[in-house]
């Protein structure tokens, strides 16, 4: 993946987090994030992945 679609989807990521209210479902975004990113180094180094986490794919943004 090209840095600036990691860019852009990091910038995604950071806009949708502070868009989230309820500290409940801040800290559940949270942890499930720790927890991809622990189970990724667990993995070993990653050249190319196929699946996909919930969430990602083609989607729109919610803007209020």
């Amino acid at each position: 993946m090209s840095n600036s679609v990691e860019d852009l989807q990091m910038l995604r990521l950071i806009r949708a987090f502070q868009k989230l209210t309820d500290q409940g479902t801040r800290r559940t975004v949270l942890l499930y994030v720790e927890d991809q990113v622990q189970k990724q180094q667990a993995e070993g180094p990653v050249e190319c992945s196929t699946k996909s986490s919930p969430g990602t794919g083609s989607s729109t943004t919610v803007d209020s």
